[in-house]
């Protein structure tokens, strides 16, 4: 979510890969989430094809957040 917390990160860092969704945005998502009477309420719609991704090969998944982690660093 884009907020004056991730403003000073560049390009969002690790949130931003996607795309940064405004609270607007995140909050519109979750009202017709509910709506729907949906349990997994997912404002980004890349994202279910990522759990998907998960499910059926952890490995591949864990490789790929590991690629990610690597071209970010350590922004603690």
């Amino acid at each position: 979510v884009a907020t004056q917390m991730t403003a000073g990160i560049d390009g969002g860092g690790v949130a931003g890969v996607d795309g940064m969704l405004s609270a607007d945005a995140v909050a519109d998502a979750a009202w017709a989430g509910l709506a729907e009477d949906r349990f997994l309420i997912l404002p980004h719609p890349q994202v279910a094809d990522y759990a998907r991704r998960r499910a059926e090969d952890h490995d591949r998944w864990i490789r790929g957040m590991q690629r990610l982690q690597s071209r970010f660093g350590d922004l603690t």
